[in-house]
């Protein structure tokens, strides 16, 4: 397969898509959307599950003891062990979902559970990898946020007079702080994921060679790269913007028969007999599941589409450059069989 840049992987990616998930099946559409969806979940960094920071301000022991029941302590950390528990469990189920997603597109097949069994032995790798990572972006983020804070504290709070050049500066320093750390998270979430998993995956590989054959990859063509990068964000803009204007359509397609019936049904029964009007409540409830169960599989069809293509792209991009990928998405044709030499001559 030969490399793509990161526009010309664009209309590979939307054909394969296309392959994959026809013909339609509401059933391969469910699945494949639960699949994409638990694995965008692990797309994200592990912050601390079931855990607001403290607060930043605190009363004292001897200012809270008296308000605080031993009953009040176990409830708190039953609720604590069950959001760790919760999502720890989300980690790994997500982490596992990422694995399966890369593989079921790559593969082109839609059978979930050969392909959960085998990737397992590469989970507890990218997980260690992902926890990690996260720590040490955690730790770059620290260091920005701290000047962060100095300058939101520093701001004048009082508005009584016009804001002065430092004000302005200021706030626009903040700004690029911000979106620094975005930048930072976003970029490490896409490197990890479409540079580092694969190698996982595909190749067997230890987290140090990954790591390795990607940093090796990207020192080879950085503008290519980068190019991708910049080109993935315009690509997650563009998705998320037809994934809302599908959902805003499927909504006004539900809601027109749904209450029309609802209203139908209002002007009947709401001043009839009790027995019509508990009618009429128990249908309103009826229809608002029906609404709600309908609304959902809508939800998850439409982005079974949008991250299967999303993870079609990343793939297609790096097919040119990882012969295992490249092998999976075009299979070499196969060498014709040797020609047989002709007969000899007999000898008369």
């Amino acid at each position: 397969m030969i490399p793509l840049s990161a526009t010309e992987a664009i209309s590979p990616a939307i054909e394969h898509t296309k392959a994959l998930l026809r013909p339609f099946s509401l059933r391969l559409w469910l699945k494949l959307g639960l699949v994409a969806l638990l694995a965008e979940m692990g797309a994200q960094f592990i912050f601390p599950p079931g855990g607001n920071p403290a607060p930043a301000h605190s009363t004292g022991i001897g200012g809270v003891a008296g308000g605080i029941t031993s009953m009040m302590v176990a409830v708190f950390v039953a609720i604590a062990v069950v959001g760790i528990l919760v999502g720890l469990a989300l980690i790994y189920l997500s982490s596992r979902m990422q694995l399966v997603l890369m593989d079921l597109v790559a593969t082109r097949t839609t059978l979930v559970a050969p392909v959960w069994h085998r990737t397992a032995s590469r989970t507890w790798r990218w997980i260690g990898f992902k926890v990690a990572a996260f720590f040490a972006i955690f730790i770059v983020c620290a260091i920005l946020v701290v000047p962060f804070i100095y300058l939101v504290r520093s701001l004048p709070r009082s508005n009584a007079q016009p804001p002065a050049p430092a004000f302005l500066g200021s706030f626009v320093l903040i700004f690029l702080l911000a979106f620094a750390v975005v930048l930072i998270v976003l970029l490490a979430i896409w490197s990890m994921r479409d540079f580092v998993l694969p190698f996982l995956l595909f190749e067997d590989a230890t987290v140090g060679d990954a790591l390795s054959s990607a940093s090796t990859l990207i020192r080879n063509e950085p503008g290519s790269f980068l190019f991708y990068l910049f080109m993935k964000f315009v690509v997650t803009i563009v998705a998320g913007i037809v994934a809302e204007f599908c959902i805003v359509i499927c909504m006004l397609i539900l809601c027109l028969p749904l209450g029309g019936v609802a209203a139908a049904l209002w002007f009947l029964l709401h001043q009839s007999s009790p027995f019509g009007t508990a009618v009429m409540y128990i249908t309103f409830g009826l229809l608002g599941l029906v609404f709600l169960v309908v609304f959902l599989g809508a939800i998850i069809c439409i982005m079974c589409a949008v991250l299967t293509f999303y993870q079609a792209y990343a793939l297609y991009f790096l097919g040119g450059r990882i012969p295992v990928i490249g092998n999976l998405l075009q299979p070499p044709s196969p060498e014709p069989p040797p020609i047989a030499p002709p007969p000899m001559p007999a000898l008369s």
